[in-house]
C-alpha cells in the first residue's frame, strides 16, 4: 500500500451507519490509495432515559428481532454504546478513523419544553422546528472546529436525499461550515434514495449526479463494513440487503457499481 496521505478527507455522517451504507465504497477506494479518511458522526450522543415513547417502540423492535440483548435495548445509553462499537468495527474494516460527536439524534431528542421531538415515524421526516434550527447552528459550529483542526482537502457530507430530519440538519450545517472552507461532495443517502419519495418530501431539483465507480474489492469492503451494523438491519431491510445495495449501485452506474454524489451544496430545504 502507498504511504498514507496526511491531508485527510473528512466524511460527515448524520448517524452511526449512514456514511458507510451510502459512501463506504468510496471510503474504501480512498484508503486503498493511501488517503487518510476520518468518518465523523454527528448524532452519536446518548439520549436521556427514560426513553421517549417512539424511541421505546424502536427499542422494542430491537428486542423482537433478537439482534440486541434485552438489557442493551432497555436504555438509550446502552443502545448507543452498542452502536458506537458497531461503527468502530465498520470503520476498521474500511481502514478509516472515526470521530463521534455527542449530539442526540431525533429519535431521542426532546424539545425545550420536555416533549418528545418525534412522537411517530413521520416526525423523523418533518420540517425543522426552532429547536432543530438552534441545534443546526451548534452542529455547524462543531463541524467548523473539526474542519479547522483536521484541515481536510475535501469534506464529504450527506445530500439529505429522502428528507430525514437529521440528514437535513447535517447537510445544512455542513454547508454553513464549508462557506469559506475546503470543497465538498454531497453523497446520496442510502437506503432512503432506494425508496419512492415520501409524500411532501421534495424529490426534484437535485440535478445530475456524478458517479464514483467502484472496484469489486472496494465494493466487498463496503459490504463487509455495512454488515457490522447488525442492530440496524432489521429496521432498514430484509436479509437480502447486500443484493439490494448492489442492484441500486449497478442501476446507477449502467451495470458498473457506483456511488452517486453532487458538487453543489444543499439549499435551504435540503435540495440542491
Amino acid at each position: 500500500m502507498s504511504p498514507v496521505d496526511v491531508t485527510p478527507v473528512l466524511v460527515v455522517s448524520a448517524h452511526l451507519d449512514d456514511a458507510v451504507l451510502s459512501w463506504g465504497g468510496t471510503i474504501a477506494a480512498l484508503t486503498r490509495r493511501g488517503v487518510r479518511v476520518v468518518v465523523l458522526t454527528v448524532f452519536a450522543g446518548c439520549g436521556g432515559d427514560p426513553l421517549p415513547p417512539y424511541a421505546e417502540q424502536y427499542h422494542s423492535w430491537w428486542r423482537a428481532s433478537g439482534t440486541v440483548a434485552a438489557a442493551v435495548a432497555a436504555t438509550a445509553a446502552e443502545g448507543m454504546r452498542l452502536r458506537r462499537a458497531e461503527d468502530a468495527r465498520a470503520c476498521a474494516a474500511l481502514a478509516a478513523e472515526l470521530v463521534h460527536l455527542d449530539f442526540t439524534e431525533a429519535l431521542y431528542r426532546r424539545r425545550a419544553d420536555g416533549s418528545p421531538r418525534c412522537a411517530a415515524g413521520d416526525d423523523l421526516f418533518s420540517a425543522p422546528d426552532p429547536d432543530d434550527l438552534a441545534l443546526q447552528r451548534a452542529v455547524a459550529d462543531a463541524l467548523g472546529g473539526w474542519i479547522a483542526e483536521l484541515a481536510p482537502g475535501e469534506v464529504h457530507a450527506p445530500a439529505a436525499v429522502g428528507g430525514h430530519l437529521d440528514h437535513v440538519l447535517t447537510a445544512r450545517a455542513c454547508a454553513s461550515a464549508l462557506r469559506d472552507g475546503p470543497p465538498g461532495r454531497w453523497y446520496e443517502d442510502l437506503p432512503y434514495a432506494m425508496e419512492p419519495p415520501e409524500p411532501g418530501v421534495p424529490a426534484a431539483g437535485l440535478g445530475p449526479a456524478a458517479a464514483s465507480p467502484l472496484t469489486g474489492g472496494d465494493w466487498r469492503r463496503k459490504v463487509a463494513a455495512a454488515a457490522a451494523y447488525r442492530s440496524q438491519h432489521p429496521m432498514l431491510w430484509d436479509d437480502d440487503w447486500p443484493d439490494r445495495l448492489l442492484a441500486h449501485a449497478r442501476e446507477a452506474g449502467g451495470g458498473t457499481p457506483v456511488e452517486r454524489h453532487w458538487a453543489a451544496a444543499p439549499g435551504s430545504n435540503g435540495d440542491h
